[in-house]
């Protein structure tokens, strides 16, 4: 194992390349190193010793050098510093319950005047950093190995820094501790508050579910007061993060933009992008992904102040982004914080993927694989049980659950919740399959399986077997990514705008060679010329692709069959394989799609906001479809990267619509 030192090390140097540097300390004179009695660190390593002997040894080596001595420039080189700290870390252990709070506070001032001497210098190398941060651990190969006194250690630092500590080296080295996986959410909100590093700690804004009713506001009635986006430095660099930023403050320049961001890129964003409305939030490093939507809400609450509303449930891959909406509410500046009314939090009682919804005043629009995690968890299953899917007791057992997992929602949202698709008859016949509202009068849903075969026939069982098959198509994609409703308008309906790969390949077909050289260049692909058009049209042709137009068929029927005007928007599917450096992109694909947008009604008109899709051919074909529909289209820079791993703009974002006072005010 790579030692937890050369762990720091190597993080930083990553990390903070280019940043402040500082000729290392010189070395402390031989003269002066006499200071410390070599007798005294030879009784603290000694592990036959009894453990009063071990502590009378460290209050004879404290009484030598005291925890000030360090910011005069300790005549200890880094090694003997790190073998004298151990010796400390050693002397806890042996204190049990006496003699630990003399320590504490000797290790508390110790680190505090380590890094007062460095902060005065006004520059560092990553490697002092470094260095700092595992003495602050007092003992990292204890600290990595033992969970004791790796919690005693935790409960350490809040104090191991003045507040008044010079920034820079605050944040260098938070950066270097909060990248430990030991140091969880709650250790760090903890030390960036004592630390001084956040206005607040997210602990003391949480809320228990339900207190403070809050409400949902819907997809497109009010204009967005603020964005939040997460534009970590290992996803995007410094020039596309900038360059986005400038074009979303260029379409909405009086919206508040927060970015949830790691050092190394506020650095950079604070340095070329500086504006007023420009929040950078600092993360430490935490390992956001850039997805804000999927795991949060920000509703409000009664008193019109914020309520941020987190999911339960953990993403496979993501979950430190559980954290997302903790970190807003620890980092939000404090004069957004009062405009926000005191921002809170709280952790909703049943899961939700907000990729998987569409709030509208009315509903919230939903299909079954929205449902997916809470199904599973009322199953006590890890996966969907598809063989089941064969009979009608298979198929009513399943949907059973995802009524109830519907009427959860709608309780979750404060309005009823409607199925995009038809669902199977209800074994009690108590349903029509049609897809319509789900509330909590329809919770139970729990006819018996046997009823559903009694009374149907082979036909019926054979029916909702094919619209169960057809309904799998769209597993694995989320829903606003292939789906856009528009509200309703005078002289006009509502407008689903659904996704279609056959619109996608009409697409294809049409294209120039200008079209498919932005398109090569935009997402590098590796084909070129006929080569790429050739694989990206067979892509469209897998059973894939087609069980995937099936179930986007099947929507676009279900929503006219409800009183929708369905409008088709083009899909394109892209095999990863296409990408010139594919190595590390999860999946087997990703989606060109120009449905993953958001909408608002700013100045009494409809309009929406996503990425570009950099096929020139494609925006023009979605800003003619939105403009038919009603609405214009604003397309802005795309995170390429974002996009790779399906990460659409409405994915990529979350925002909060202006208060009922305040909607006539926003420009």
């Amino acid at each position: 194992m790579v030692a937890l030192l050369d762990c720091l090390l190597i993080s930083l140097q990553l990390m903070l390349a280019g940043g402040a540097s500082a000729p290392p300390e010189p070395a402390a004179s031989a003269a002066v190193a006499g200071t410390v009695a070599a007798r005294d660190l030879v009784e603290l390593e000694d592990a036959s010793l009894p453990p009063q002997r071990v502590l009378a040894a460290a209050r004879e080596l404290m009484e030598r050098v005291p925890a000030a001595a360090t910011g005069r420039g300790l005549p200890l080189d880094p090694a003997e510093r790190r073998r004298l700290l151990a010796g400390l870390g050693r002397a806890v252990l042996a204190a049990g319950g006496g003699g630990g709070g003399q320590l504490a506070e000797y290790l508390r001032a110790w680190a505090r005047e380590r890094a007062n001497a460095l902060g005065r210098r006004g520059g560092w190398t990553a490697a002092e950093v470094a260095e700092l941060a595992a003495e602050d651990l007092v003992d990292p190969a204890r600290f990595d190995d033992d969970p004791a006194f790796r919690r005693w250690v935790i409960e350490l630092l809040p104090g191991e820094l003045d507040p008044q500590t010079a920034p820079p080296l605050r944040d260098d080295l938070l950066l270097a501790l909060e990248r430990l996986p030991v140091i969880d959410f709650a250790a760090a909100d903890a030390i960036e508050s004592a630390w001084g590093a956040s206005p607040r700690r997210a602990a003391d804004r949480l809320s228990a579910f339900g207190r403070e009713p809050a409400r949902f506001d819907d997809d497109a009635d009010a204009p967005i007061a603020a964005s939040v986006y997460s534009l970590p430095s290992s996803f995007f660099d410094a020039p596309a993060a900038a360059a986005f930023l400038a074009a979303v403050r260029a379409m909405a320049p009086g919206r508040d933009l927060l970015v949830l961001t790691d050092l190394p890129s506020r650095r950079r964003l604070a340095a070329c992008c500086a504006s007023p409305r420009l929040h950078l939030l600092e993360t430490y490093g935490r390992g956001f992904s850039p997805w804000t939507r999927d795991p949060m809400s920000l509703t409000r609450r009664a008193d019109g102040g914020v309520m941020v509303l987190v999911r339960p449930n953990a993403q496979p891959g993501r979950e430190e982004d559980g954290y997302l909406g903790a970190q807003l509410v620890r980092q939000l500046p404090p004069a957004l914080d009062r405009a926000w009314g005191g921002v809170r939090w709280e952790v909703a009682p049943v899961p939700f993927h907000n990729g998987q919804v569409l709030l509208t005043r009315a509903a919230a629009w939903i299909s079954i694989h929205s449902l997916e995690p809470r199904i599973l968890a009322l199953l006590g299953s890890d996966r969907v049980p598809v063989e089941s899917f064969a009979t009608a007791a298979g198929i009513e057992r399943y949907f059973a659950a995802a009524r109830q997992a519907a009427a959860e929602l709608a309780n979750l949202y404060g309005r009823p919740v409607r199925f995009v698709h038809p669902l199977p008859p209800e074994a009690n016949g108590g349903g029509t399959g049609d897809g319509k509202e789900a509330g909590a009068h329809h919770a139970s849903g729990s006819g018996s399986a046997s009823s559903f075969g009694a009374r149907g026939d082979d036909r019926q069982l054979a029916a909702s077997r094919e619209l169960v098959l057809r309904m799998g198509g769209g597993a694995g994609y989320d829903l606003d990514s292939v789906l856009t409703l528009l509200p309703a308008a005078p002289g006009r309906p509502a407008v689903a705008l659904v996704a279609s790969l056959a619109a996608g390949r009409a697409l294809l077909a049409a294209l120039t060679a200008e079209d498919w050289q932005a398109l090569r260049r935009g997402y590098d692909l590796a084909p070129a010329g006929g080569e790429l058009a050739a694989a990206l049209g067979a892509a469209q042709q897998t059973p894939a692709a087609a069980r995937l137009d099936g179930f986007l068929d099947l929507i676009a029927a279900h929503l006219a069959s409800q009183g929708f005007r369905v409008e088709r928007l083009p899909l394109l599917t892209v095999p990863v394989t296409l990408l010139s450096d594919h190595e590390g992109v999860a999946g087997r694909e990703f989606l060109l799609t120009w449905n993953n947008v958001v909408l608002e009604t700013r100045g009494g008109r409809l309009r929406a906001e996503g990425f570009s899709s950099l096929l020139p051919a494609g925006d023009r074909e979605a800003r003619r479809v939105f403009t038919a529909a009603g609405c214009s289209l604003d397309l802005l820079p795309a995170l390429v990267h974002s996009i790779v791993l399906n990460g659409g703009y409405r994915c990529a974002s979350n925002h909060l619509r202006a208060s009922p006072g305040a909607r006539t005010r926003v420009p």
